[in-house]
């Protein structure tokens, strides 16, 4: 009964999140970028120079501003708000994601990252001038901003759209509550306790306790507490992950150029997949591209205005330029470092046609493009060449290993494994899909023996082990990142990427126990943050012990739906954002008019 309930939900979720992360929505975040460019005249590269001036060069203010955040309770510095916004925006993401949009999208997909960041800096830049602009203060809690407030406010007062503006603002509100258990919490939590458990023994438990413990005492402590860890917290995760990237790319200095030709090259590739509609590879390229772009940095989805509406800056503008910069760093760096560490390395692996004729209970890396290894048999992680997976696989990337070559006209793939020939059934074109391509040059191979009841392995005559079938896996994700680095750092890069790993989901928890605690306020008052984060701490727990595939992907479509309600939102009040641009102006350059800092 509960797995066919479950299994309903993931299938309509699964229509959902196609149409939430399709391509309409992202043609709507983007487009929406584009509008803002057009409207504000580029505003994030025309005022680069104040950018810098106002967030790189005012890190140097850091000490005066955090003074001036302390005349009010709860209320953070503009440094402070921006490390916990980019506490929760850089992420595990930041590593499987990007690995997850070049394996599939190809090196090309990294332009279109960039070039999402850069649009999608305006729409980002637009949501904190609304969000300091339509927050309110309340002098136990501090300030209250982000979407649901400039939609309540805005559209609905300012605008006089009161239905809608109430409606969207609860819509945002519920979806952003309902997303941060799931991928803001448990998500987050299980990625720690896996890496630590496989790189360091600790097990799962344990490594939930202790992440609760600490969490808990940061989270009660409020967003003043909050804001005092990420300020140390984000740098120093930010810098150790930067410094990784940096001596990665360093010792595979020698081909760099080479990585940016293939992102260029495969940015603007007119190929097609497998004989289908011509420039099929470069939908791939720019739908993943834009697709990991968005999610990265949440240009779109409106939830670090929430933080950034914690600040102590009276002008919307001054913080909204902390939010561009929040943008450049999350993806322009960190996602940048990602790609290059990927797209630089290589590996001496045996090709495929060996591990066929040898294949055992143990896992093998083996590459498909044999023919383009270089003079020291080493050959790129990816290029810009697609493959197809050759083997037919079932859900579990499993394919049946028969003792006898079947007699169904279907064509099959001799392989040999403990001194024993097997068939397995090769992969047809005309039964492919957009899964069956990819840009990685290299997959993970082996044999499943049979098993008895009491999971002793089952012999032949021999003394071999049998075996019932394959698993054949394309290496994407954190797995990807680590082979990349262990190439130059050996066996300890596991633990280096665990580290990095654990920095970036415990600092994701902590920015989005503020969103959830925000939200949860709008929603149903003061008196129900306290029941909000006792949860929150518990599912802290319980993520750290179970699977969550299912809560993954339910996560990732509400993560989704909140775009919806938000982009509709600065879409309207794209009139007020450019009338405090300009009123912000003015006045610096000397014109006497009021400012406009607040709607009331």
């Amino acid at each position: 009964m509960l797995d066919a309930i479950l299994g309903k939900i993931a299938y309509y979720n699964g229509i959902a999140n196609g149409i939430v992360w399709g391509v309409p929505m992202l043609c709507l975040i983007i487009g929406v970028g584009i509008f803002y460019a057009i409207k504000t005249k580029c505003f994030q590269l025309t005022h680069a120079k104040d950018v810098y001036d106002n967030t790189v060069k005012g890190i140097i203010n850091i000490a005066t501003d955090k003074k001036n955040a302390k005349e009010k309770k709860n209320v953070l510095s503009q440094f402070q708000a921006l490390s916990t916004a980019l506490a929760s925006t850089i992420g595990t993401g930041n590593i499987a994601g990007v690995a997850t949009a070049i394996v599939i999208g190809g090196p090309g997909s990294i332009f279109w990252m960039w070039i999402c960041a850069i649009i999608g800096m305006g729409t980002h830049f637009a949501e904190i001038v609304l969000g300091i602009y339509y927050r309110n203060y309340d002098k136990d809690l501090g300030y209250s901003g982000g979407p649901m407030y400039y939609l309540e406010n805005g559209v609905g007062k300012d605008l006089g759209f009161k239905k809608l503006g109430k409606t969207l603002a609860i819509l945002f509100a519920l979806f952003t509550f309902i997303a941060t258990y799931g991928i803001g919490n448990m998500t987050q939590v299980n990625s720690i306790a896996e890496a630590l458990k496989a790189n360091f023994g600790i097990p799962n438990i344990l490594v939930g306790t202790v992440i609760a413990v600490l969490a808990g005492f940061i989270i009660f402590g409020g967003i003043t507490r909050i804001g005092e860890v990420t300020e140390k917290l984000v740098p120093f995760m930010a810098v150790f992950y930067v410094i990784i990237g940096i001596i990665i790319v360093a010792m595979n200095f020698r081909y760099i150029p080479s990585v940016f030709v293939d992102i260029f090259t495969g940015a603007f590739t007119t190929k097609a997949i497998a004989g289908g509609v011509f420039g099929t590879v470069l939908k791939r390229a720019i739908t993943y591209g834009f697709k990991r772009g968005a999610f990265s940095n949440e240009a779109g989805l409106g939830s670090s205005a929430i933080a950034h509406s914690a600040s102590n800056e009276k002008e919307p503008v001054k913080q909204g330029l902390w939010g561009i910069f929040e943008v450049f760093f999350d993806t322009i760096i960190v996602c940048t470092f990602t790609s290059l560490i990927i797209l630089s390395s290589t590996i001496k692996a045996p090709s495929l046609n060996e591990a066929l004729n040898n294949l055992t209970d143990k896992e093998t890396i083996v590459c498909i493009a044999e023919s383009l290894k270089n003079e020291n048999g080493e050959l790129k992680l990816v290029d810009t060449e697609y493959y197809k997976m050759p083997i037919k696989l079932d859900n579990s990337n499993n394919a049946i290993a028969y003792k006898e070559k079947p007699n169904d006209n279907k064509n099959y793939i001799e392989i040999k494994s403990y001194g024993k020939t097997y068939y397995v059934e090769a992969l047809e074109d005309n039964e492919t899909n957009d899964n069956s391509y990819f840009f990685g040059n290299i997959l993970k191979i082996n044999a499943n023996p049979i098993y008895h009841t009491n999971k002793n392995l089952i012999y032949d005559e021999n003394g071999n082990p049998m075996i019932d079938s394959i698993h054949v896996e394309n290496i994407n994700g954190v797995s990807l990142v680590t082979l990349a680095v262990s190439n130059r750092l050996s066996h300890i890069a596991g633990k280096i990427l665990a580290i990095a790993i654990t920095l970036f989901a415990f600092s994701t928890v902590l920015g989005w126990s503020y969103y959830g605690s925000k939200t949860i306020e709008y929603l149903f008052g003061k008196s129900s943050i306290i029941v909000y984060k006792v949860l929150y701490i518990f599912f802290i727990v319980i993520g750290s012990s179970v699977s969550l595939n299912l809560v993954w992907d339910v996560s990732d479509t509400f993560n989704g739906l909140m775009a919806l309600p938000n982009l509709i939102g600065v879409l309207l009040l794209s009139g007020k954002v450019v009338e405090i641009i300009n009123n912000y102006y003015d006045r610096k350059n000397g014109k006497e008019v009021s400012p406009m800092t607040s709607y009331k």
